[in-house]
């Protein structure tokens, strides 16, 4: 059997898988806020203060040069500069400033734009304590800069001093070469060695004018960094921020909730809508789409409410199967599922009871003989049934009569052989009785995957409608149910969509929808015949055989 390909989802189809699975969208965003809250309220507060602090570019330590040597790029400098303050040699400091006994938490700097400006944040469970570190990282951070200016100029002052002093040993060695001499070639020698002596003289001069330049400048020397801002007392913690994730945990929730109920509905082989089930059966329509009603009581909802929506299904259901039946008459129709529980006893006594309510004689025969039910729907007494009349028993001792024409043939007793005799010459001669003396003969017969009754039997009727319930029916189990009533040619007419909810029940699907309500308790149908239509409340047998 060929089915058509499916089409591609738009996003009505979306916003119906997530309406279908609302309830995990709404758990997922639930448990994650939930979550969220919980982990927020067993969260140490944590208070965050920031202090600003001025950072210039750093100058070359070059002594015989006037070149200031700034970094070309600043915003290279500024991150050096940030990272220095976030060196565990200012953590250190800050250790030592402040008194205390272990590291502390260390600070972050961030620039404050495109400016010099550097904003160093410290965060810490008391919030005294976050502003007492953030000040203290700020003046940590300029004494550490204060002193490798210091040390840089103190090592150039030291390198000079050597200088000075080589050059001093020069001179007198120069003196002492002079004072060395023969009285008689001293002059001349103290004039051949003048020049050589006036180049050390004037080199220890320039260089004993740097380094008086060196010393002041260390005794004037900042650095380059400078506070600008201090620290304030923070009031309110900066973690944990319950709204804030919660909101986030509410949204990653809900990406998680649409992933699982679209994960969810692309596993889910079940059928859902009329249109999936009518591409599954390849031919035959959906000749109803009843919707998720329950019945006020133990009886079939066309006696109990009958102008409810579900049972103006039904009555489709019932005007379909008379439309097919304009060429050949279609009297016998037998309801069957794929499997139990899908509503087909259901389908059957309501589509029973809407013919019956038209006016047509009609007889309900419960070929079930697995799992009878139509005795129980009905109040019946099982006594003698279907089995004792195929086992001899004359037919009018076997039906029981109920409200107006409807008719009803229970079970009977559970034989043995359930296959074999509703696949019988017996069985075909007693449907044929039947359609001879009324004018519908509505069969409730066993589902098709478990046991072959149902495909015995389809060869005796004239229509097969096959039962199937929305959300719980899957695609294989159709599938394999149509294969099997067409592997023994089966009139499979059409399907039933049993318990429709949510928006594909109110319209869309069916017959007729939204006509003939609000006019009384009367069927349409069985007014045209003369036939009123019975009262929610006349549901009692007439005779019991």
């Amino acid at each position: 059997m060929e089915t058509a390909a499916a089409p591609e989802m738009s996003l009505r189809d979306y916003a119906q898988v997530v309406a279908r699975r609302k309830w995990i969208v709404i758990a997922a965003v639930v448990v994650a806020i939930a979550l969220s809250l919980l982990l927020s309220a067993l969260k140490t507060p944590v208070y965050e203060s920031s202090a600003a602090v001025l950072v210039r570019a750093r100058t070359s330590d070059t002594v015989f040069s006037n070149v200031n040597t700034a970094y070309n790029d600043a915003k290279r400098a500024t991150d050096t500069e940030i990272k220095l303050i976030e060196s565990e040699v200012v953590a250190k400091r800050v250790m030592k400033d402040l008194g205390l006994t272990e590291v502390p938490p260390k600070a972050s700097g961030a620039s404050d734009g495109n400016t010099d400006v550097v904003i160093v944040t410290v965060q810490h469970g008391d919030p005294a304590m976050a502003k007492k570190l953030a000040d203290g990282y700020v003046q940590a951070y300029i004494e550490v800069r204060r002193e490798q200016a210091v040390s840089g100029l103190v090592s150039a002052g030291s390198e000079l001093q050597k200088k000075v002093t080589e050059i001093q040993d020069q001179i007198d060695a120069l003196d002492k070469q002079v004072a060395d001499a023969p009285a008689d070639q001293q002059q001349a020698i103290k004039d051949s060695l003048a020049a050589q002596r006036r180049v050390l003289v004037d080199q220890q001069s320039l260089f004993k004018q740097r380094l008086d330049q060196l010393q002041v400048d260390a005794a004037l020397a900042t650095g380059g960094a400078q506070s600008v801002r201090e620290a304030e007392l923070p009031t309110s913690p900066v973690e944990p921020t319950p709204v804030r994730s919660a909101v986030l945990a509410g949204i990653v929730g809900l990406l998680l909730g649409l992933g699982a109920a679209f994960l969810l509905d692309y596993l889910d082989d079940s059928i859902r809508t009329p249109d999936e089930l009518t591409r599954i059966g390849g031919g035959p329509s959906v000749l109803a789409a009843v919707p998720l009603v329950a019945s006020p009581d133990h009886r079939p909802i066309s006696l109990s409410k009958p102008d409810d929506l579900a049972v103006e299904s039904y009555r489709g259901l019932r005007t379909g199967l008379l439309f097919l039946g304009l060429d050949d008459d279609i009297k016998v129709v037998q309801i069957t599922s794929s499997v139990s529980g899908e509503g087909k006893t259901t389908t059957a006594t309501n589509l029973a009871s809407v013919y019956a309510q038209a006016g047509l004689r009609t007889v309900l025969v419960d070929a079930d003989l697995r799992r009878p039910r139509v005795h129980e729907v009905f109040g019946l007494t099982p006594t003698i049934g279907l089995t004792d009349a195929l086992l001899g028993a004359s037919v009018d001792s076997v039906v029981v009569h109920h409200v107006y024409n409807l008719d009803i043939i229970p079970s009977g007793k559970v034989p043995p052989n359930p296959s074999e005799m509703l696949g019988s010459r017996q069985m075909r001669e007693l449907i044929a009785a039947l359609a001879a003396s009324y004018d519908a003969v509505i069969i409730d017969s066993a589902p098709v995957l478990p046991v072959t009754d149902s495909v015995a039997l389809a060869s005796s009727v004239q229509a097969v409608v096959l039962v199937a319930q929305s959300g719980r029916s899957s695609n294989k189990q159709v599938s394999d149910s149509i294969a099997q009533l067409r592997r023994v040619q089966a009139p499979l007419v059409g399907f039933v969509l049993n318990k429709l909810t949510g928006r594909r029940s109110r319209g869309g699907y069916g017959y007729g929808y939204g006509y003939g309500y609000g006019y009384g308790q009367r069927d349409t149908a069985s007014t045209a015949a003369g036939t009123p239509a019975p009262d929610a409340a006349s549901g009692q047998r007439t005779d019991a055989a």
